[in-house]
């Protein structure tokens, strides 16, 4: 193993590991809140992130990391290509293929026409028009979904936030503001309710307890079967734009 010339914010060096011929990039991180050292994909980067404890050592995660240098590569081998927005590429919009086409006089916005997203403009704005048209699409989603599990609890719509986290599809702060990933949309929509049901149960315990688990129950129309898709392709969707 040799240390890569990028470093991270932490200061660790980038590291590389050799597994069946393939070269896997590990970028170290260090966290003082961690009790065990992790290891992940990180899909976006097309690399591994390895998290360690506050007294544990960079040669004892980099060690961990290869004892995993079989499952990393698997897991890198199984994410679907990197796919820009851009014309002709066919992206994932809930659940479905859509294919982004460049069409200069659409209009102001981009108009999709079922399994078509015309996109209007400069060619060199394609990346940023799709992006904004998908966030303004997982805002209208994620909106109404919570506010519509929000009521089924007695709560009052939540306020939401779009971002784009690279490890987490949502997150409740103690004072009840909801976050989610606007990638939520290109999932099927089974999914997003399910990660929306996961986030407004925490409005009524900010913990993973049984009565924690019973109200997502409730809420959540496939909780099962949305888990098992994310598990499997919600990492792919960092593939994407």
């Amino acid at each position: 193993m040799t240390p890569a010339s990028a470093v991270s914010a932490n200061g660790f060096p980038d590291q590389v590991i050799e597994v069946d011929g393939r070269t896997i990039t590990v970028r170290p991180r260090r966290n003082k809140s961690a009790r065990r050292i992790t290891l992940r994909v990180d899909a976006r980067g097309d690399c591994a992130i390895l998290t360690l404890p506050r007294r544990t050592s960079l040669k004892k995660g980099i060690g961990f990391a290869r004892e995993k240098a079989g499952w990393l590569a698997s897991k890198l081998a199984a994410l679907p290509p990197l796919t820009p927005f851009a014309d002709d590429a066919t992206v994932p919009f809930r659940g479905a293929p859509l294919l982004i086409r460049h069409f200069p006089l659409a209009g102001r916005e981009p108009v999709r026409a079922e399994d078509v997203l015309y996109v209007p403009g400069e060619a060199e704005r394609i990346p940023a028009r799709v992006t904004d048209w998908m966030k303004a699409q997982a805002r209208d989603a994620l909106d109404r979904t919570a506010a519509e599990k929000a009521r089924a609890i007695g709560r009052a719509p939540p306020p939401i936030g779009i971002r784009d986290p690279r490890a987490r599809w949502g997150s409740c702060s103690a004072r009840g503001r909801l976050s989610f990933s606007w990638r939520l949309i290109m999932a099927p929509p089974l999914v997003l309710d399910y990660v929306v049901a996961h986030e407004v149960a925490h409005l009524v315990h900010l913990n993973h307890g049984r009565g924690f688990r019973e109200v997502v129950g409730r809420l959540a129309d496939a909780e099962d079967e949305a888990r098992r898709w994310l598990a499997r392709e919600g990492s792919g969707l960092h593939r994407y734009g």
